[in-house]
């Protein structure tokens, strides 16, 4: 949905562009622009019939070279309105300076200078302000010097107040894409900040060398703080592959899921690097030089976006729409700007600015669509380690806590001895004679066995403990049944009820043992936190209770049998 509102945008952007040129080319009726090489010493002609055998004299050229130098551009014009206030015009480039000369058939002479360095009367462009009589034919005469041409430039003449007009809303599209790319700039930064996600900072970086960029193409530094420096121009676009190529490597996860375009993506940026002095060195070609990294770039990383979406990383998508997005106008634009094509339409500049404008925010997305998917999948991991925490702590047989969740819950800080405020029992059950059943009946008869004194000794402390409720939170945590050993069992209840256990324990050995599995025996001994320093002396002393009736039960049955001789 947010693509085709933003290709609707440039549509119709570039619509409106083309009804301008449309509207003032009925206003303005153009011929063809010649194009002529400027010498040093060469003077404009004088008057208006002078015009032509000044024409004759030099050589015509088919177009400006980017690299730079000082032209010529001439072209009659006549006006088909009676209004008499016109703009004149060099647009479609960045030029250092710029005159301006419109010589009348009626006498009249008219000089403007104007240029990167000269002073603004219009916003963002190099136009100034003429009169212009109907039915009067003019010789509109431009000298153009730059040390390089962004691309051909060409003249143009409006009604004064269609041209204010028309600059107004361009300015107002680029302060809009400016302030927008200062706010996502700061967005980012802010985040980086907050979670230090290198994707973040490297992000942040590139959009702020977009719009620093463009900020200084359309002259802001110039109009707000009197600031010229065409050297820093391109250094900043060519730096734009160099932070970009740092973000996607990292959002795009491209050394893990590719990495033969990892290498030719450093590759690319390394050469952006070397690349990068040539904007103070070699400024008569550094356009060119930006527009070649730009166009390698945008195809590199449109390539790596297609292969990591058809490897499983879905956020991609938004990855590849925002290319989209810069890919369109760079397409008609950067090949205009290399001298290989005409250019397709005017004001490429602020078409290529929203569409840079539109590939920043899809990018936002792109990373906001990572972090959700990062986050659920935190989560599922958080879901997978707690159930793995879960199983870890339980028993597969009976269910009940094992020994790690028993250990897990002596290390809690529970106190002993008099800084105990509240005692608690600590009573162990064992199996005896569990061997000689499994050697008679089987490991299924054992297994019944334990699970049923698991159940009985699980029943009556869930009894005693939804009865009681005299035990604080951290104490109801520790209180639990426990099975810590194939055949010993742990029960940690409250000291008052602890008798009921023991009491279970009792019929356990009296009815269920005795009437079904005579062989097999069972004992508890119970110790308590008041009467010990710590949990292994606690347990050990409950094993020592354990040992002394396992001891008195077996004198027992020994005196029973001699009775019977």
């Amino acid at each position: 949905m947010l693509i085709k509102i933003i290709m609707r945008l440039l549509l119709l952007l570039s619509v409106f562009v083309y009804c301008d040129v449309s509207y003032a080319r009925q206003a303005a009726v153009m011929e063809k622009t010649f194009i002529f090489s400027a010498e040093a010493e060469d003077e404009v002609p004088k008057d208006f019939l002078k015009t032509i055998s000044w024409m004759e004299d030099k050589k015509e050229l088919n177009r400006v070279s980017l690299s730079g130098g000082n032209y010529w551009m001439v072209s009659a014009v006549q006006v088909n309105n009676y209004n008499k206030h016109w703009t004149v015009n060099v647009k479609n480039s960045i030029i250092e300076s710029v005159d301006y000369w419109l010589i009348g058939e009626d006498g009249s002479t008219q000089y403007f200078h104007s240029g990167y360095y000269a002073p603004y009367e219009f916003l963002f462009d190099y136009a100034r302000s003429v009169e212009m009589s109907i039915g009067v034919n003019y010789w509109f005469i431009t000298r153009v010097n730059s040390r390089y041409f962004s691309s051909q430039p060409k003249l143009q003449v409006e009604e004064y107040k269609e041209h204010k007009r028309q600059s107004d809303i361009y300015a107002l599209f680029i302060i809009l894409c400016i302030g927008g790319l200062i706010f996502i700039t700061l967005y980012n930064g802010i985040i980086y900040v907050s979670i230090r996600d290198k994707a973040f900072l490297y992000y942040a970086c590139y959009v702020l060398c977009y719009l620093t960029g463009w900020a200084l193409t359309f002259h802001l530094p110039a109009h707000l703080f009197d600031f010229h420096n065409l050297e820093l121009h391109h250094l900043f676009f060519i730096g734009l592959p160099i932070f970009n190529i740092l973000f996607y490597i990292h959002f795009l996860q491209l050394p893990e899921l590719s990495p033969k375009l990892y290498r030719l993506s450093l590759g690319l940026l390394w050469l952006c690097i070397i690349a990068l002095p040539t904007s103070m060195y070699l400024v008569s070609y550094t356009a060119i030089i930006a527009s070649v990294l730009i166009m390698l770039w945008i195809g590199l990383a449109m390539f790596c976006g297609n292969v990591c979406l058809l490897k499983g990383f879905h956020p991609a998508r938004y990855f590849l729409l925002a290319f989209t997005c810069l890919l369109l106008p760079a397409v008609l634009i950067l090949p205009g700007n290399m001298g290989l094509t005409p250019d397709f339409f005017d004001n490429a500049e602020l078409a290529t600015l929203i569409g840079g404008a539109a590939d920043a925010l899809l990018l936002s997305f792109a990373l906001a669509y990572k972090i959700r998917l990062l986050s659920e999948e935190k989560e599922r991991h958080i879901e997978i380690l707690e159930v793995a925490r879960k199983n870890a702590r339980t028993d597969k047989l009976t269910g009940l806590p094992n020994r790690f969740a028993f250990d897990e819950s002596m290390l809690k800080g529970l106190p002993f001895g008099a800084q105990a405020s509240r005692q608690l029992c600590l009573t162990l059950v064992s199996l005896e004679g569990l061997p000689l059943l499994t050697r008679k009946l089987g490991h299924n008869e054992v297994d019944k066995v334990i699970c049923s004194v698991a159940e009985s000794l699980r029943q009556v402390y869930e009894y005693v403990d939804t009865s009681s409720d005299t035990h604080s939170n951290s104490m109801s945590e520790l209180t639990n049944t426990y099975r810590i050993a194939d055949n010993s069992f742990v029960v940690v209840c409250e000291a008052d009820i602890s008798h009921k256990i023991q009491q279970q324990v009792s019929r356990l050995q009296s009815g269920y043992l005795i009437d079904h599995y005579s062989d097999v025996s069972i004992h508890f001994g119970a110790s308590f936190n008041r009467d010990v320093n710590d949990s292994g002396q606690w347990l050990r002393q409950s094993e020592h209770d354990l040992y002394k009736n396992q001891s008195v039960k077996r004198r027992e049955r020994y005196v029973q049998s001699l009775s019977h001789i």
